[in-house]
């Protein structure tokens, strides 16, 4: 089985650069833009997926269409929606830092189990992406590609599951709005093959 997971198109959060996790924001027309592109690029890969796949929230969904896949032929899977930031949804980190002073610093001292209020745990958002991870695995027999749909919190927390490292250093890779992360299911499990970013790309 081989796998592309997609990170979304631009969003206005993104362009604003908001906390926004679960606000279910669409995408911008540089959004629409990058996210033709990364259609492009999954063509010139001459990936024809099987199933298709997407998380519950909008900007995934617009991603989907804009590459030139239908909706209608998508499976919607809410595991794979982008980690709950609670309380903090909707803020820019200058807000953040003035309305909870400390909240960073509790962040960073308990990277795993901390919260925001309202909000999900990494250890909770990775269990779930965990779930469906080993759910897509005991599936095996199924037909060979599939495409998803997705965020970068959750490519991040896919690609840690993977290697079998939850450290916070995994929260500090680069996932750009439509990168690409390419992913082969082996007798041995799961393997990254490689990690595509459109705009190093001309399509």
């Amino acid at each position: 089985m081989e796998i592309l997971f997609v990170r979304h198109g631009e969003t206005e959060a993104n362009r604003t650069n908001l906390f926004y996790g679960r606000l279910d924001y669409g995408l911008t027309q540089t959004g629409r833009e990058q996210a033709k592109k990364a259609g492009n690029l999954v063509r010139m890969m001459s990936f024809a997926p099987d199933r298709i796949v997407v998380s519950g929230l909008r900007r995934t969904h617009e991603t989907l269409e804009a590459m030139g896949f239908p909706m209608e032929d998508a499976e919607i899977e809410p595991r794979l929606d982008e980690r709950s930031l609670g309380v903090l949804e909707g803020l820019t980190f200058p807000e953040i830092t003035e309305r909870y002073p400390d909240l960073f610093e509790r962040w960073d001292s308990d990277w795993l189990d901390f919260a925001p209020d309202g909000g999900e745990s990494q250890r909770e958002f990775s269990g779930r992406v965990r779930d469906y991870l080993e759910e897509l695995r005991s599936e095996d027999h199924r037909p060979g590609k599939v495409l998803v749909a997705t965020h970068g919190g959750t490519i991040k927390t896919i690609i840690s599951i993977i290697l079998g490292d939850v450290s916070y250093r995994f929260n500090q890779i680069e996932i750009y709005n439509c990168s690409i992360l390419r992913v082969r299911l082996t007798r041995d499990g799961f393997k990254v093959d490689a990690l595509y970013n459109v705009v190093d790309f001309e399509l």
